[in-house]
């Protein structure tokens, strides 16, 4: 079984503008909303794919309700703490006359230290059953940027496999503890190590 870790999960919702411009009024042609999140997308791939995947995270209000439903409609396995605060909505706006993408994300809910407790005591528990682990994404507010190092640290004792997708501190901090596999962009690639990729041999 592989579990993702979404802790910043959201619905992401597109909308097609044609000839999108700033300060103006605009229709859109289209839309359409998803559960999103990096972990979440990753768990649909997997699915996709044809592997045995459960996803779990946190998803609060409203929004968190929708994204669960979602996921189970889609038939991916699921197991997310509820929390009090609302799950994040993430917009990106298309213009398809030009191919140019705006994306605007919320900030998304700050959890509580209990609801915290709760979902590493579920992660742990999930883990007894698993071979891998991906840690995918922003951290909420209210997280410590050492969380995904204290849980690497942890499911790496249990022999699972841990591969690590996020950016900035708990990039940073969560590599030390040695994930099995990192899987950052070149930005944020360049981040980790503090200076700018000159050429491919970077």
């Amino acid at each position: 079984m592989i579990i993702t870790v979404t802790l910043n999960a959201a619905i992401d919702k597109t909308l097609a503008v044609p000839n999108f411009r700033l300060g103006r009024r605009h229709r859109s042609v289209e839309q359409a909303a998803m559960a999103g999140g990096k972990g979440v997308n990753v768990a649909r791939a997997l699915k996709v794919l044809g592997q045995p995947v459960i996803a779990t995270g946190v998803a609060g209000g409203p929004t968190g309700t929708r994204i669960i439903e979602q996921l189970t409609d889609e038939a991916i396995l699921n197991d997310f703490v509820r929390i009090r605060e609302e799950s994040r909505t993430s917009t990106a706006v298309v213009d398809p006359t030009t191919g140019e993408q705006t994306e605007i994300n919320e900030r998304g809910p700050t959890v509580a230290p209990a609801e915290l407790e709760l979902f590493v005591d579920k992660l742990l528990y999930l883990a007894k059953g698993a071979g891998v682990c991906v840690f995918s994404g922003s951290l909420p507010r209210g997280v410590d940027g050492e969380l995904y190092a204290h849980l690497i640290t942890e499911l790496k004792g249990m022999d699972v496999t841990v591969v690590l997708d996020s950016e900035g501190e708990p990039l940073r901090i969560g590599t030390r503890a040695e994930p099995t596999v990192i899987s950052p962009n070149e930005l944020e690639a360049e981040e980790l190590v503090g200076h700018e990729f000159s050429d491919e041999e970077d």
